[in-house]
């Protein structure tokens, strides 16, 4: 074995040392996301409905993001640069961005119906009407991110309210095809209403724990990467932000996640049918909205099958696109921004959407 040369082990040395030093800084605690101007225009319980101006008015149609319950919206964006919104007002086009905000354990009562049937059609119908006052726009367009898009499909299914197409990221429909997730979540082997009875809410710890054995040697990989690039102060800030976004996860409401387990991955009914919520059926075949399910290609969370479960359900016409990337990695990507642009800038579907078939997917 060859000896390693002195100044390449002073060298590993003095990183690693740099390195530790910037930890003990504490750089998670300090890192700043979320900076992309926006005002708070509705507010309903803890949600808030955020409106993004677009750089320049050229009355292109406002997308409407409806983000997941189980971390904060901030994903979207994390850093300049690294920020789906911030790319998307400078190809001006006007956001509104629905954060469902953070449960208490005052909010432990709240069903999925008041989140599908009530709070998100009030935020559509808020932003609507912001945006005919703010350029006088007739319609939306809607992205559904992760838990959050499920919730969106459900809610246009029953009534598409303002919306002229859907896009779905990464985004579970066949929760069978889950992978791993979908293993550990059954009847027999989860107690979920033990966890619920007990909880109130659906503990963040528990998942954040939950997702982390997803990946056992995510740890490992996030440190490894860190001292492989953690010279480069860009690496440093994103890594920093990433970090503080991951451990910042929500309580997700008691009841809410009650039904949504046992309907989605217990029964897997927005494939098989059989729900009913609050007394009216969930029928994502009811559809008629064009839609996109898009999926990143190494995402262990809603891998592409659990995705594109969607063209085999929805009623209206389905797109679906692979992007390079995991499920949150996709979303500090400069591919995702293209690809949403790229979708709304695709003519609506014209004639009977009905009788539209469904589109293959697209490897590319």
């Amino acid at each position: 074995m060859v000896d390693p040369q002195p100044s390449s082990l002073l060298d590993t040395l003095q990183q690693t040392a740099d390195l530790a030093a910037w930890l003990a800084r504490d750089p998670v605690a300090r890192a700043r996301t979320g900076q992309q101007p926006h005002a708070v225009i509705h507010r309903q319980n803890k949600a808030a409905l955020r409106y993004f101006a677009p750089a320049h008015d050229r009355g292109r149609t406002p997308l409407f993001i409806s983000m997941p319950l189980i971390n904060t919206w901030n994903i979207f964006d994390l850093l300049p640069g690294r920020s789906v919104v911030g790319a998307l007002v400078q190809a001006d086009l006007p956001v509104y961005l629905l954060d469902w905000g953070r449960p208490g354990p005052e909010d432990q009562a709240v069903r999925l119906a008041d989140l599908v049937d009530d709070l998100l059609p009030r935020a559509a119908d808020r932003a609507l009407r912001h945006a005919r006052q703010h350029g006088g726009a007739q319609a939306l367009d809607a992205l559904g991110y992760c838990v959050g898009g499920t919730f969106l499909a459900i809610a246009l299914a029953r009534d598409p309210g303002p919306f002229q197409r859907m896009g779905l990221l990464a985004a579970p429909i066949d929760f069978h095809a889950s992978g791993r997730l979908s293993t550990w979540a059954r009847p027999e082997t989860f107690p979920l209403d033990d966890i619920i009875d007990g909880f109130g809410n659906f503990p963040r710890a528990l998942m954040r724990g939950s997702f982390a054995m997803l990946r056992p040697t995510g740890q490992v990989a996030k440190y490894k990467g860190l001292l492989d690039r953690g010279q480069d102060p860009a690496f440093r800030s994103l890594w920093a932000a990433m970090e503080q976004w991951n451990t910042d996860n929500v309580d997700f409401p008691g009841e809410t996640y009650r039904e949504y387990l046992r309907r989605c991955y217990f029964d897997n009914a927005l494939v098989a049918g059989g729900w009913s919520l609050a007394g009216s059926p969930v029928d994502l075949g009811a559809a008629r909205l064009p839609a996109m399910a898009l999926a990143a290609e190494s995402d262990h969370i809603c891998p592409p099958a659990a995705a594109f479960g969607l063209a085999r359900t929805w009623g209206g016409p389905v797109q679906t696109r692979l992007i390079p990337g995991g499920h949150v990695g996709v979303c500090v990507s400069p591919r995702l921004p293209r690809a949403l642009l790229d979708w709304l800038d695709t003519p609506l579907p014209t004639g009977d959407v009905h009788d539209s078939p469904h589109l293959a997917p697209d490897p590319a």
